[in-house]
């Protein structure tokens, strides 16, 4: 073997396990009527306030760390200490609270888990964006009964370089919010990663709907989500073409630009110019902007037009304390944590790409929601959550190698590397 073969860095692809918790919120049974009076299930937030409060006065150190990660595994979360969230692992445990409450479910579905730091990569951004978010914690508490679940364990690759550096990082997958009633039946659904404002603006969107759904017969219910959806359907299309224009590089997508222009005009006669400017809604139509993809300069300038009118996409404080916490890595330094001058350059960049998401999730994903729930109000939560994977994320239930199955190339391993079973 020669060394440059020898060097070249192993790579592993796992999955880390999804499990399956017992209901942390318990259910006390009913009493029977000959039997003494039993002490009610305890309420786990009780608890949590007082770790928080413990937590709080501890310095620095392995004491508070250990602290910190009992309270991940009591609230259900990880890096609880930042969002002051306590999330159901069960769905009944919470429709319980929800029954009792008044309260509408917000329900988490991703890939992995939520209490581990190897769950998918939207729901890592989630924890530092949206949870530990001041406002956004904040609201989620008030408003919801807050419940996550797996769609299935998370793939992890494991590359070592062969000279006691590992790179380990999660692979593919995606990430929803739905919105549900006190019932557990859905109402809305917000896709994949959102800006603090944004998110917190779709919530309360759905709120009112979720929260007087819960207390009507099926028929007067699939009228109100129906009619919330053809109008949030039409207030999505009106919020683009009131976002202004674009401007476009030279050779970014000619064909289309030509597309937006007109296609009266005889290329017999009249060679199309190069467009660098288009107005949204009008010459750049919410359709044919979908078609682009969200990573394009496009979309960039539609998220950053839409902050404009929501709320700039910023990390709050406590958002960008627990960035700094998790120690990005300085790759130019073999891995040691990023120096303070890079991490407000790494920090913009995030907020970049969160803008750019935040507009494509809510202006094409959200849009083609509430198309599906306008024309079909009753979906079960499980059917519309099996058409939310396989037609916005691609990522199908019926698939098990999440689209990354490589059939027609040759490996030139055994079994093409592949070990399937436990």
């Amino acid at each position: 073997m020669s060394s440059r073969a020898a060097a070249l860095p192993f790579l592993s692809l796992t999955l880390a396990c999804a499990g399956r918790d017992p209901s942390v919120a318990a259910v006390v049974p009913p009493q029977s009527r000959h039997a003494p009076p039993s002490t009610p299930a305890l309420d786990p937030r009780d608890e949590l306030a007082r770790l928080f409060a413990v937590h709080d006065h501890t310095a620095p150190g392995p004491a508070r760390d250990a602290l910190a990660d009992r309270i991940d595994g009591l609230a259900g979360q990880r890096y609880a200490t930042w969002s002051r969230l306590y999330w159901h692992r069960d769905l009944d445990g919470a429709i319980a609270e929800a029954r009792a409450t008044g309260k509408p479910i917000l329900s988490l579905r991703m890939l992995g888990r939520l209490d581990r730091d190897l769950s998918c990569a939207n729901s890592r951004f989630f924890r530092v964006a949206l949870y530990a978010n001041r406002e956004v914690s904040r609201y989620l508490a008030d408003h919801f009964v807050l419940h996550w679940s797996s769609e299935r364990p998370v793939p992890v690759a494991r590359i070592d370089f062969g000279d006691g550096r590992v790179l380990e990082r999660t692979i593919a997958g995606n990430s929803a919010h739905y919105v549900l009633d006190s019932t557990g039946r859905p109402v809305d659904v917000i896709p994949g990663l959102y800006s603090p404002a944004l998110f917190v603006d779709a919530l309360a969107r759905a709120y009112p709907i979720a929260a007087r759904a819960g207390g009507l017969a099926a028929p007067s219910r699939a009228a109100l989500i129906a009619d919330f959806h053809r109008r949030e359907a039409a207030r999505a299309a009106e919020r683009f073409s009131q976002l202004g224009a674009v401007e476009l590089a030279p050779g970014e997508r000619t064909a289309s630009l030509a597309e937006a222009e007109g296609r009266a005009m005889s290329k017999a006669i009249v060679e199309m110019p190069v467009v660098r400017s288009l107005q949204l809604g009008s010459q750049l139509t919410l359709e044919q902007a979908r078609a682009w993809g969200r990573a394009t300069d496009l979309w960039d300038q539609v998220g950053a037009a839409l902050a404009a009118r929501v709320a700039p996409s910023r990390l709050d404080d406590r958002s960008r304390a627990l960035f700094a916490a998790l120690e990005p890595a300085d790759w130019a330094r073999a891995g040691q944590p990023l120096p303070a001058a890079g991490m407000g350059a790494l920090v913009a960049a995030f907020e970049a790409s969160m803008t750019r998401d935040a507009a494509y999730n809510e202006l094409v994903l959200h849009q083609q929601i509430h198309a599906r729930m306008a024309g079909a109000p009753a979906l079960a939560l499980a059917e519309l959550n099996r058409w939310v994977y396989a037609s916005l994320f691609l990522t199908p239930a019926e698939d098990p190698w999440l689209g990354m199955a490589t059939p027609d190339t040759f490996s030139g391993l055994p079994r093409d590397g592949l070990t399937a079973g436990r």
